[in-house]
């Protein structure tokens, strides 16, 4: 018996994986989620002597989750909130399995299956998503499939979110690009087949972020491809490198007096809007500092308690479009902190590992490609959030957590 719950805790982080299609659309099934995933851990803890393996997110994650039940104990509809407590619970328990799976046997496996997840997801937008001028051919490809002729489920409108694509796969693509780059020589010598699989889903990835229109994701993204490509090369093109990306920001900024504010950000809210929206959110967490809203209560609250003059009622604000903000709003203070926590460990441990590898000129071991790719993804995923979010809790959010 103890064998099978070790097996069973070994592939843990593929089981949920399966079972995610189930977990994201039928609503009755989220309870079963807050149930299965304590019980995974208490499997744990009863064959391996604890809960989570120890890392240094352990103490962050831990209070990210007391501020998630707090936050449940106060939420007006638990109903709105359960989906988005399950689908953060799936994420933390990905995480944690992940590192399980990776100690006992091998990284790879996770990265390989990471990136093939990263590639159904852009593959889903590009089917389900409202592709704008002058991508809007992409549009034909849902009619000419007729795959979800209903609309996505679970979506507003059947339409997926294409600022929510971009945010999405601005966590995917800079990991793709850095493997394309750092694993050129062993996958072109041994594995062609897949290298080229490698550069088409980096490619399709990298576009579709283009395609979305999404001002905010484009820019994380082309800063985040440069931070990946000064990985692999020396200083005096890392010097090249930085130069083109403040003359870009200039010139950007430049431009940006002769367009709307609207322009600016690139959708309808635009910059006044946002700021309208970070003003309401800056109100509500002055009234709930520890607890916030509960999780996915913004979208409501704010409509009834914190009016908002300059944006229709018809927009549904699934979001504050700032993940800071929008974390307060779920979490509150204590679970911002425990937020930041997770980047600002992240950010250290990738610096360790890139000053350990490059003090030892290890530039061509594996890993040095999996820290360029993992910066990338971090520096892109923060940079996209100081405008938008993808929430904790949504549905593509699990991807963060992996």
């Amino acid at each position: 018996m103890r064998g099978i719950v070790k097996k069973l805790l070994y592939w843990e982080w593929a089981l949920l994986l399966i079972l995610l299609p189930i977990f994201l659309f039928p609503q009755g099934i989220h309870g079963a989620i807050i149930f299965l995933i304590p019980v995974l851990w208490a499997l744990r803890k009863l064959s391996m002597g604890y809960v989570f393996p120890p890392t240094p997110y352990n103490l962050a994650v831990i209070i990210l989750i007391f501020t998630m039940g707090l936050s449940s104990l106060v939420t007006f509809d638990l109903a709105l909130s359960i989906p988005r407590i399950s689908m953060l619970l799936v994420g933390i328990a990905l995480m944690f399995a992940t590192v399980h799976h990776s100690r006992e046997s091998s990284v790879w496996p996770v990265v390989a299956t990471y990136m093939f997840i990263g590639l159904m997801l852009a593959l889903i937008g590009l089917i389900g998503t409202q592709w704008p001028a002058p991508f809007d051919a992409l549009n034909h490809i849902r009619r000419v499939t007729g795959i979800f002729p209903q609309g996505m489920p679970g979506t507003s409108e059947g339409i997926v979110n294409a600022n929510e694509l971009a945010g999405v796969l601005c966590w995917i693509a800079p990991f793709m690009l850095a493997c394309v780059v750092g694993f050129r020589k062993q996958l072109w010598q041994g594995h062609a087949f897949v290298y080229v699989a490698l550069i088409i889903s980096t490619t399709i990835c990298s576009m579709l972020i283009i395609a979305t229109s999404s001002r905010g994701g484009i820019f994380a993204f082309g800063v985040s491809a440069m931070l990946v490509v000064a990985f692999f090369v020396n200083g005096r093109w890392r010097l090249v490198l930085a130069i083109g990306l403040l003359v870009t920001i200039l010139v950007l900024f430049s431009n940006s007096n002769g367009l709307s504010v609207k322009d600016i950000v690139g959708d309808d809210l635009g910059l006044d809007g946002r700021i309208e929206i970070w003003s309401r959110a800056l109100l509500a967490l002055q009234d709930h500092p520890l607890t916030g809203l509960g999780m996915n209560g913004f979208r409501r609250i704010v409509r009834v308690l914190y009016p908002l003059f300059g944006i229709s009622n018809e927009i549904d604000l699934g979001h504050a479009h700032n993940h800071l903000l929008q974390v307060a709003m779920d979490l509150g203070v204590p679970g911002l902190i425990s937020y930041l926590s997770l980047w600002i460990i992240s950010a250290g441990l990738l610096w360790a590992t890139y000053r350990n590898l490059a003090r030892r000129k290890a530039q061509q071991h594996p890993y040095y490609a999996l820290v360029a790719g993992l910066s990338g993804a971090v520096c892109a995923g923060w940079l996209f959030g100081v405008f938008d979010a993808v929430a904790l809790g949504s549905r593509p959010s699990f991807m963060w957590w992996l």
